[in-house]
């Protein structure tokens, strides 16, 4: 691999079709619900207002991330062009269709990176993927829990 490989991130059309269908699914579940207009429109309201923040929690906080080849990942933020060095959390799960990675900056903010096949190239998916299987520094798991 070239390193530094920088890797622009975008939303996933994958997740936003899965919640869309999920809502979709809960709509035809209350729909075939016996029960007073009230209650129905209670549920209503309540799963258009959880699939909002679920289609807002979908958006990436991530715009860019630059991974080293000595192990050290840097990430810009949304709307930053500025990189900020960042450390992987321990727990990452690393699949061919999907990784979800959590990244702490020194600032003491936490972001997750959430990427699919569809949230860039298929060749940046595979060495993101390759890169953190292989070359990051992940910290250790406390036993203090």
């Amino acid at each position: 691999m070239q390193f530094p490989i920088t890797i622009g991130l975008h939303r996933s059309r994958i997740l936003d079709a899965l919640l869309l269908m999920v809502v979709v699914l809960d709509i035809a579940a209350i729909l075939g619900f016996d029960c007073t207009a009230a209650v129905r429109a209670g549920l209503f309201f309540a799963i258009v207002v959880l699939a909002t923040l679920a289609w807002r929690g979908l958006t990436p906080a991530i715009g860019t991330i630059r991974l080293e080849r000595n192990g050290d990942i840097s990430i810009t933020r949304t709307g930053d062009k500025d990189f900020v060095p960042a450390v992987p959390e321990p727990g990452a799960t690393i699949h061919p269709w999907l990784t979800v990675i959590r990244l702490s900056t020194a600032d003491g903010c936490t972001a997750t990176l959430i990427a699919t096949l569809d949230s860039q190239s298929k060749a940046d998916f595979r060495r993101l993927r390759m890169f953190m299987r292989w070359q990051a520094n992940f910290s250790e798991p406390s036993d203090d829990a």
